[in-house]
């Protein structure tokens, strides 16, 4: 008899032992398709949110045109460098910038060559002459002086103004000639005493490079740089065969040292009477209107009567920009490689 109890109670744990072996059993597959579950679950977003992803190649168009806001004759969009935080350290002494010129090392320039199936309008280099402009903004004054030197197939052209904000700027270009008129090489700006920013305009490779930026641009046929645009409107208005009337167009690609370019068209939209030099001078009103919004509207009056140059200019951001005045108080004649 106690045999047999004996039996009973082992069977009895045994089975017991294959009870709890098989509730864990059955509890990790539960606990497995759950996690299976899950996983299907999770992934069933994902894939689908994986469906609407596309991947498409970018192609930017030729030249890029990108919004910024004119100062004179130069970019003016503003660095966005964080301003540097004091400290107690002793800060490194003020190093005096090199001339701009520097910059502009004097290197055989290539001749520039325009495609023959590109139509050009006429131009005619104007002489060498400097212009002192005096500058308005609102209650607030500065002065420009523009030197522009021809000498042979080569031309030189300086700015060094103080605008009404009392920001300096430096910009020399320098070139050539060709079919379409001024033709740049290379254009040098600084603002505010920082490092030179350049474009260069590979014409033998048809294209323009910066300094800064790493990309380029294709070079378009009388493309000008952001300095030269206004002797190549001289240049437009100087060679038409038949003279400015209401109405004419003058059109050419503008490129800054920065790597922003754009289209630039000119309207004359009437002659108007302006004020130098004590007395009253025919002009030519050329608008060239914003491309976008926050661009820049440019209003040049250029005299009639001595080589077109300039006797007064306005630039104004839009919407909202204070105009920028500048106003002829000088002019000189200067002798090539003056």
């Amino acid at each position: 008899m106690r045999s047999t109890a004996r039996s009973k109670i082992s069977g009895s744990r045994a089975s017991s032992r294959r009870s709890r072996v098989l509730g864990l059993a059955l509890l990790v597959a539960a606990a497995h398709a759950a996690v299976l579950l899950w996983a299907t679950r999770l992934a069933a977003p994902v894939a689908a949110r994986a469906a609407v992803i596309e991947v498409r190649s970018l192609t930017l168009p030729s030249p890029v045109a990108i919004a910024q806001t004119v100062e004179p004759a130069g970019e003016s969009a503003p660095s966005r460098a964080g301003t540097p935080k004091r400290s107690g350290a002793t800060q490194a002494p003020h190093k005096t910038p090199a001339p701009l010129a520097a910059a502009l090392p004097a290197t055989t320039v290539p001749v520039a060559q325009v495609p023959s199936n590109v139509a050009l309008a006429p131009t005619r280099v104007p002489p060498s002459i400097e212009l002192l402009f005096a500058l308005q903004r609102g209650a607030d004054s500065g002065q420009a002086r523009l030197s522009w030197q021809a000498d042979g197939d080569r031309y030189a052209l300086s700015l060094q103004a103080t605008l009404p904000s009392g920001r300096e700027i430096e910009q020399m270009s320098r070139g050539v000639f060709d079919a379409a008129g001024i033709a740049p090489v290379r254009l040098a700006d600084r603002k505010r005493g920082r490092d030179v920013r350049a474009a260069n305009f590979q014409r033998e490779h048809g294209k323009v490079t910066f300094s800064g930026p790493r990309w380029e641009l294709p070079l378009e046929a009388g493309a000008q740089d952001r300095l030269s645009w206004l002797v190549q409107l001289v240049a437009l208005a100087h060679g038409t065969h038949e003279g400015l009337r209401e109405g004419t167009e003058l059109a050419m690609w503008v490129v800054g040292a920065r790597g922003a370019a754009s289209h630039w068209r000119f309207e004359v939209r009437g002659s108007e009477r302006v004020a130098f030099d004590g007395r009253d001078c025919d002009t030519w009103h050329l608008v060239r209107e914003p491309a976008h919004p926050y661009d820049t509207r440019v209003e040049v009056w250029l005299d009639t009567s001595d080589g077109h140059w300039p006797l007064r200019l306005r630039q104004t951001q839009i919407p909202g920009g204070e105009a920028l005045e500048w106003s002829l108080l000088q002019r000189t004649a200067l002798q090539p490689g003056t």
